[in-house]
């Protein structure tokens, strides 16, 4: 084949339903190296540390947990959540600057039961954060107008929420404030808010928000909190709004590291407990060692295999968990050596304009503990004490995760092969008292499905390629797009891109399950390949050599 070839752009359907191939747009093209983006972009981590809030900035906080699933075993923690940012938070810029919104009537809920909502190991008591703070005026202490509003109809709620965005935002991009939205409730890991409902029409993704918003968002610091989906604490994205440079600490590395390592898993646990493994130091060992490393065969005692087994699990937990200090505990952190905030961005550019985590700390303290003498029902051991910590709570988290993965990669689940491993998972959630293994298991293949829609999306956003059908990775059609190929086109794509992202692992199955690659369940989602194969197809059809240069490049920075 010639190093030189037709250019060629993106298929467009043809008008009278035949099929189209590429159509080229240059008499030839000349293969080049791409390099993917040094930069950091996207400022997103998970952490359980307190969010780094300038003391008059623009507080926008909602609940979007329904009326009738408020109850701790079932989204109550996220009102605990809720509750917990608000008695941080609340109280220490002007009452206008905040607004705290609620699809349930919280302050009816605590009035009903005072000791329902608890937050952290330490079970401190948020209920009272429900009423407004009050603040010295003249002679008279007075009650701040920052109370929470309840607005139960999802449409009206979205329609509150966005004008609150707007207003807010309007007041920070005149006195050069920031933003921050905190979201407790129903959300994807790409930070889509369901209000309510997890439906299509009930959601609104950040890139909704973000229209609904103007050009004005782009002028301002904004940062946008929402619950971690497969670990404790919570998902930070601080590029919501303009993306500044200089408050990045991180390197790219470091970022990519911590959101999508998870996908990872598989390989890094059999390499770390493995000869590979990078604490194990070949020089200080003896040559019999060296020589020897298996003299027989070595069966590891029952003792040996369950640490092994716990070692795997922290590992797993610890990928999935963004690296945070704390993947497992569902508390704030105010621990300055161990706070995210500090190691990736830059949490105090000028000082006297932010709180300090121990001002945050004595705010805590003040929270009484809960009283109640009932014995805690203690979760899942690989969950620690996240989604509410008790079994009942993390496994209605783990079949929302389910549900929620319904409405994404639409062609899976419309083909054979999907209806069948869709069968499986309401197979799993008709389950009254599922296996503790069982659980692991769905869990990890879910995580692993959903990181793969971001690494395609993230390979896509650093290569700088085309965005197929202009849609992220969860929403787009592959069916539809192989649709609109010509068969030619669709060998091309599949002779010069079939390998794109074949270094990533399956799902990492955890201990006690065996790893069976015909398993519907523990089969590798192929919908995040398809999207990038679709992207690089968009740029250019290529020589083989060099489109292999493409896909090695794209490898190594993974």
């Amino acid at each position: 084949m010639d190093s030189k070839m037709v250019l060629s752009s993106p298929p467009d359907p043809s008008p009278n339903g035949h099929r189209n191939s590429f159509v080229p747009t240059a008499a030839e093209f000349t293969p080049k190296v791409i390099e993917a983006n040094d930069e950091v972009l996207k400022f997103s981590f998970i952490t359980q540390t307190v969010p780094n809030a300038h003391r008059f900035a623009g507080v926008v906080g909602i609940c979007t947990v329904p009326e009738g699933k408020a109850d701790m075993n079932n989204l109550g923690w996220h009102i605990a959540d809720f509750l917990a940012f608000r008695a941080l938070l609340c109280g220490d810029n002007p009452p206008k600057a905040q607004t705290w919104m609620s699809m349930c009537d919280i302050p009816a809920l605590v009035e009903a039961d005072p000791q329902a909502y608890t937050h952290g190991k330490d079970r401190r008591l948020v209920g009272s954060a429900v009423k407004p703070g009050s603040y010295q005026r003249n002679i008279e202490l007075v009650d701040r107008d920052d109370d929470i509003q309840v607005e139960k109809s999802a449409e009206a709620f979205k329609e509150k929420f966005v004008s609150s965005m707007k207003e807010k935002l309007k007041i920070a991009e005149s006195y050069k404030y920031p933003l921050l939205l905190i979201v407790c409730g129903l959300t994807s890991l790409e930070q889509d808010i369901y209000f309510g409902t997890l439906d299509a029409s009930h959601r609104c993704t950040l890139s909704d928000l973000h229209q609904e918003l103007g050009d004005s968002i782009n002028n301002v610091e904004a940062i946008v909190i929402t619950p971690s989906l497969f670990s404790a604490g919570w998902q930070i994205n601080a590029s919501f709004g303009r993306r500044d440079s200089n408050a990045v600490r991180g390197s790219r590395a470091e970022f990519l590291a911590r959101q999508i390592g998870g996908i990872f898993a598989q390989d890094l646990v059999k390499s770390f407990l493995g000869w590979d493994c990078p604490v194990i130091d070949e020089d200080k060992a003896g040559l019999t060692i060296k020589r020897e490393r298996f003299p027989g065969p070595v069966v590891p005692s029952d003792n040996v295999n369950k640490l092994v087994f716990q070692l795997k699990i922290k590992i797993q937990s610890y990928l999935v968990g963004g690296l945070s200090n704390f993947h497992m505990d569902h508390s704030f952190s105010f621990n300055k050596s161990k706070d995210e905030w500090e190691t990736l961005m830059t949490r105090h550019r000028m000082p006297a304009d932010y709180q300090t985590l121990d001002f945050y700390e004595q705010k805590w303290e003040k929270l009484p503990f809960a009283q109640s003498l009932d014995s805690i029902e203690e979760g899942f051991p690989f969950l620690g004490n996240a989604f509410g910590g008790t079994r009942e709570s993390q496994l209605n988290h783990i079949k929302y995760l389910i549900e929620e993965s319904y409405l994404a990669w639409p062609d899976y689940w419309v083909l054979n092969f999907g209806q069948e491993t869709r069968k499986d998972l309401e197979r799993f959630m008709d389950t009254e008292k599922p296996r503790d293994l069982d659980c692991h298991e769905i869990f990890n293949v879910l995580e692993h499905r959903a990181r793969m829609s971001i690494l395609a999306d993230t390979i896509v956003q650093y290569f700088d390629l085309p965005i197929p059908h202009n849609q992220r990775c969860r929403d787009w059609d592959h069916l539809k797009w192989q649709q609109e190929l010509s068969d030619n086109t669709r060998v091309s794509l599949i002779t010069h891109f079939g390998n794109a992202l074949q270094c990533v692992p399956g799902p990492n199955v955890p201990p006690g399950i065996n790893l069976n690659y015909l398993n519907r369940l523990q089969m590798r989602l192929e919908s995040g390949a398809r999207y990038v194969r679709a992207a690089l197809g968009i740029r250019y059809l290529t020589t083989k050599d060099s489109s292999q240069t493409t896909i090695d490049r794209i490898d190594a920075c993974e």
